[in-house]
């Protein structure tokens, strides 16, 4: 059914073909598949998001009573958190499945995360809409994910909960890794309160595997041998902690050492500017090249280094320094929006040419994985806006 499915290229196309296939001897179009459409169709769906939607899950839009189940689902999260009919498209758009829970279910949920997790309406909504497949399964992985919290970490109901809220996919991660990399932040001298506080603004870092982890961390050792230090940096700035595959912090220290810069100094550079070692490696090559053959200058001895490292290259730091010409009052020029900028040096086509010399696929300008909970949410996000 699903191959079939898949060979229709347009919505025109799908919802004629649908007529005249397999599929249609299953599901009456008329009674059935059509008053789906509709259903989604008033919503305010458009013709692309439904066939996307239809296409890979053709199944639960057909299943059972389409409409009946969109309004209760609808009177609940309206009722229960204040969800408007935007968070209700996406939360479909990501999941139709979600469909499939049962009301008094799907109301126990909303209890438990309101009561005994203390989360409140915005943030339960939040979650939601950024990941509503936490509904699956919901109270087998929850028993199973809360048990490993509470014996790793000893983290209350509250905690939890805002643990929740900050890793909503938390439960697609592979359980079998976290257990192992609780002990290697212990390892470490990480105190509970400092693992508690860290898990609470991400739990990412978690899903990592073990030996990734673990040399991730080793780099932070080298770096910054205080580890009271090195902790409160790693919660202050836990992006840090995200970075995948763990290897890439090697290049970006080599970069820096090309500078004729120490590994005291490039522990001093990761306090000031925590930022700079998220960026990709080709991105930092491409700035320091910059100011050496564009600009003429050694910027490991200007006064903005290494702060000026973080802006973006293509959309920011490249354009205005080119059409400046020189590094005065640079993070002034730097900070300002990209309108505020333009007016004050008179340069829109200047600064549009240069624009549109950047690659028009820019890489994410990150060393994070896209991972699969990730790239489930990313690939439906923008038909959305």
């Amino acid at each position: 059914m699903r191959a079939i499915i898949f060979r229709f290229s347009t919505y025109a196309k799908f919802t004629e073909k649908l007529q005249n296939t397999k599929f249609a001897t299953i599901y009456n179009y008329e009674s059935q598949i059509k008053p789906a459409l509709s259903i989604y169709e008033s919503m305010g769906f458009n013709e692309q998001m439904i066939f996307r939607i239809f296409k890979n899950r053709g199944l639960s839009l057909v299943k059972g009573d389409t409409q009946n189940d969109i309004g209760q689902l609808n009177e609940l999260l309206k009722n229960r958190l204040n969800a408007d009919a935007k968070s209700m498209r996406t939360i479909l758009f990501k999941d139709p499945q979600i469909l499939s829970h049962p009301i008094d279910k799907m109301n126990t949920y909303l209890d438990l995360f309101e009561k005994q997790l203390q989360i409140n309406k915005e943030d339960i909504l939040s979650m939601l809409t950024t990941y509503p497949l936490i509904m699956r399964n919901f109270e087998i992985n929850y028993g199973k994910f809360r048990n490993v919290f509470n014996t790793y970490a000893h983290v209350s109901d509250k905690q939890f909960g805002q643990v929740l809220v900050n890793t909503p996919f938390l439960f697609s991660f592979n359980l079998e890794r976290i257990p192992p990399n609780f002990r290697i932040m212990y390892n470490r001298e990480y105190k509970i309160k400092e693992i508690q506080e860290l898990i609470q603004k991400t739990s990412e870092f978690l899903a990592l595997k073990n030996h990734d982890l673990d040399r991730l961390l080793n780099h932070y050792d080298v770096l910054i041998p205080n580890k009271e230090v090195q902790h409160q940096l790693l919660i202050n700035n836990h992006k840090l902690l995200l970075l995948t595959p763990a290897y890439m912090l090697s290049p970006k220290i080599n970069l820096l050492k090309d500078l004729e810069l120490s590994l005291n100094q490039i522990g001093q550079i990761l306090q000031i500017s925590p930022n700079l070692f998220v960026k990709s490696v080709q991105t930092l090559k491409l700035k320091l090249k910059f100011f050496e053959k564009v600009m003429n200058v050694k910027i490991k001895n200007s006064p903005y280094f290494p702060q000026i490292l973080e802006f973006d290259y293509w959309t920011v730091l490249r354009p205005r320094l080119v059409i400046l010409n020189n590094l005065e009052n640079a993070m002034d020029n730097l900070k300002m929006s990209q309108e505020e900028f333009i007016i004050k040096y008179n340069c829109e086509q200047r600064y549009q040419e240069l624009l549109s010399e950047a690659p028009t696929k820019k890489k994410i300008d990150a060393d994070f994985m896209i991972r699969n909970y990730h790239r489930y949410c990313h690939d439906r996000i923008q038909l959305l806006n």
